[in-house]
């Protein structure tokens, strides 16, 4: 699921999963979004269903492990549980989730998979697939760096994997597993659902292309900040949904330090618009003028006054001093 408007895309292959699909809001604790499979699973309307508090879903012993699992997505991993549920007239029934963290209408929410223990279903068969071969590039990684420097990026690279990437895939093995549900029954909806499954793939390869830079620095240096830019862009669009128009102006050829501090000036600047602008919306420009390099980030979102940014909220200050440290400046217009 998207934040704000942009999960129209994914609702028809939100009601066709034969899972449960559950959304619950970690602050409230309600059910703000499920499908109906998940409300025929537990005995209520749909209507009924929405707006759930969880402790009357679950019984008390599973209720119990809601924050132990809230910990879990929150530290950049995935869980898989057995709990009991409860049906509208009160029926305990045992059922095998798997969960992980994602954001709704800026909503951090927990979305789980929920079956009947014991039938199997398509959607935990393809997360189990992810997870494999993602323990099996771990596996990869710990066996070739062992320095205690190198286990803490490890830890890293597996939040940002998690963050960035796990959700895209979730979204595309949802949109394959229906794609010949919908040929049968809605022809006329393939086209938009590949071009869904198109978008989310590329981004989730540019997102890996943006991890593999961080971790060979050499990559850093060796690109062109052009295409650096456009992974940047493409990794957002992915994430977010919002389309990034990248225009850049050169050739541009910078020292190495300012060419990092470029690209992550550009990556803070993506990372706020996603969490707090609501944009639609974003440019990306890049310029050389006169011996300067201009990067500039606009996006059409709700705006913020920098004097009245709350306490917590460093990101104008980390891209000042990345900006400042190469040589350069962090300007408002």
């Amino acid at each position: 699921m998207q934040s704000d408007d942009t999960d129209q895309p994914y609702r028809r292959i939100f009601e066709a999963v034969h899972d449960g699909l559950i959304l619950i809001e970690i602050e409230t604790e309600l059910v703000i979004e499920a499908n109906p499979a998940a409300a025929a699973m537990h005995g209520y309307p749909r209507e009924a269903f929405l707006g759930l508090p969880l402790s009357s879903l679950t019984d008390p012993d599973s209720y119990a492990k809601f924050d132990e699992w809230v910990e879990m997505i929150q530290a950049g991993g995935a869980f898989q549980a057995t709990a009991t549920h409860l049906r509208q007239d009160g029926t305990p029934f045992k059922v095998e989730m798997t969960g992980t963290g994602c954001t709704y209408k800026r909503r951090a929410c927990l979305l789980s998979v929920v079956r009947d223990a014991g039938v199997r279903g398509q959607t935990e068969a393809l997360f189990s697939q992810q997870t494999a071969a993602g323990d099996a590039g771990l596996a990869t990684f710990v066996k070739e760096v062992q320095s205690a420097a190198a286990l803490k990026e490890r830890k890293r690279l597996a939040r940002n994997l998690h963050d960035a990437v796990n959700q895209s895939l979730f979204s595309a093995s949802l949109i394959a597993e229906v794609l010949p549900r919908l040929w049968e029954r809605h022809p006329e909806q393939i086209l938009e659902s590949l071009e869904d499954l198109r978008r989310l793939t590329r981004g989730a390869l540019a997102e890996m292309r943006g991890l593999l830079v961080e971790l060979q620095p050499l990559a850093l240096i060796d690109s062109e900040l052009e295409d650096l830019v456009r992974i940047l862009g493409d990794a957002f669009t992915g994430r977010t949904n919002i389309p990034v128009i990248v225009s850049v102006t050169g050739p541009i050829s910078l020292p190495t330090e300012v060419q990092a501090a470029f690209y992550k000036v550009c990556k803070e600047a993506l990372n706020n618009i996603d969490k707090h602008a609501r944009a639609g919306r974003v440019e990306i420009d890049l310029h050389a003028l006169e011996g300067d390099v201009e990067l500039r980030v606009r996006d059409d979102g709700r705006g913020f006054d920098p004097e009245q940014i709350p306490p917590g909220h460093y990101g104008l200050n980390i891209m000042r001093e990345r900006a400042v440290a190469a040589g350069g400046e962090v300007r408002r217009q």
